[in-house]
């Protein structure tokens, strides 16, 4: 899919390739939402965080954007969000999940990865003077090649302990799931689907407003507080994303009315679970279990997709909930993000940054103690 003559071009000197050379073109900061949405249908390593819907600010900082083209033809690109100081113009650019540079359908191209993270160096720490911090995709097979390349490339891993995830492994008929399935986690399936529950898969806005209404009872009763609660304040704009990275809503309904429900996506070879919510009537149910039970059902049925994520660890219960699901197949990646900087303010700068997040991470903490 070339792009539109109208988008404005930003070519960075020394990369345009002689005239008889394929063009290669730089867009920086000047796509509109729905190109950038076109582009990302072409590729198969599409993640949220690199819609426009995600980077659009709502955490408080500035959303950037970088698409190499060939051609006219997307290559590789990334959204980033910006945490700069004024006056100083130095600080942060985060990419989170992302650079995407996987062509949908076409051979594994490694150096292309490469050429994408070069590109990111250029841009925002080359040009901008910016900490660049990469926070890869989450993909149990190609993860580790792109973390050899950047380490490769002077792009160095630091631990964390936020982003490990969980991955059930959808090549499994649905016996072999249920085999791989944990004991306890098997046990509360047959007892969830004991109670005959009725699950309804859809994109419609009444869904959506339904699985918002019981996620915001859901926040109010168990008194949550963490980052990216409110996220699921745009599930009505990721419904209506192209076909190839559309939100989906799965509801439980018992006696008619929904109970808990289930908001995941398929964003090009990996299936997400998004967001997640419930009543307390759904919990003694077991209605978590019987909706993962049901998309895993469709996502056999309706997609292309090799695996499934669930996400983090999280607290104690989801942990045990998630581990049971991945099961015996399924695998629990650990994820590390990536640092690169050659500026020492900016250095200094992202420094006091983290400090500042680490005093909100104690006073969150704090709040849901209470």
């Amino acid at each position: 899919m070339p792009l539109s003559s109208s988008s404005a071009l930003k070519i960075r000197p020394g990369l345009a390739s002689p005239i008889e050379e394929p063009q290669r073109q730089i867009h920086v900061d000047c796509l509109p939402d729905g190109e950038w949405h076109q582009a990302l249908c072409l590729f198969s390593d599409i993640h949220y965080e690199q819609t426009a819907i995600y980077g659009a600010g709502q955490r408080g900082e500035t959303s950037s954007h970088l698409l190499v083209a060939e051609d006219g033809v997307p290559l590789f690109g990334a959204r980033v969000g910006l945490y700069t100081v004024p006056m100083l113009n130095r600080g942060l650019a985060l990419v989170r999940f992302g650079p995407f540079w996987r062509h949908a359908g076409k051979p594994f191209d490694r150096e292309r990865y490469k050429a994408a993270i070069q590109a990111l160096i250029d841009e925002y720490c080359v040009r901008r003077k910016l900490y660049l911090i990469v926070r890869p995709r989450a993909h149990p097979d190609i993860y580790p090649v792109e973390a050899e390349v950047l380490a490769e490339m002077g792009v160095l891993p630091s631990s964390t302990t936020m982003l490990d995830r969980y991955f059930v492994d959808l090549s499994l008929s649905e016996d072999e799931q249920h085999k791989s399935l944990e004991k306890r986690w098997r046990y509360n399936l047959k007892s969830g689907l004991a109670h005959n529950l009725e699950v309804r898969i859809s994109e419609r806005e009444e869904d959506v407003a339904s699985f918002q209404k019981i996620y915001a009872e859901m926040v109010r009763r168990k008194n949550l507080v963490y980052p990216g609660i409110d996220l699921v304040d745009l599930m009505p704009q990721l419904v209506k994303l192209p076909p190839e990275m559309r939100l989906h809503v799965a509801l439980a309904y018992h006696d008619g009315q929904p109970i808990a429900g289930n908001a995941f996506s398929i964003n090009g070879d990996v299936a997400y679970y998004v967001f997640g919510a419930s009543s307390d009537a759904a919990t003694e149910m077991q209605a978590g279990h019987v909706l993962q039970w049901n998309v895993l059902r469709w996502l056999r049925d309706n997609s292309d997709a090799r695996w499934y994520e669930l996400g983090g660890p999280g607290d104690p219960g989801i942990r045990q909930f998630k581990k049971g699901l991945a099961g015996k197949r399924g695998v629990l990646l650990p994820i590390q993000e990536f640092h690169y900087c050659t500026d020492l303010a900016a250095r200094g700068v992202v420094k006091l940054l983290f400090g500042l997040r680490d005093v909100r991470n104690r006073v969150q903490r704090w709040q849901r103690g209470n």
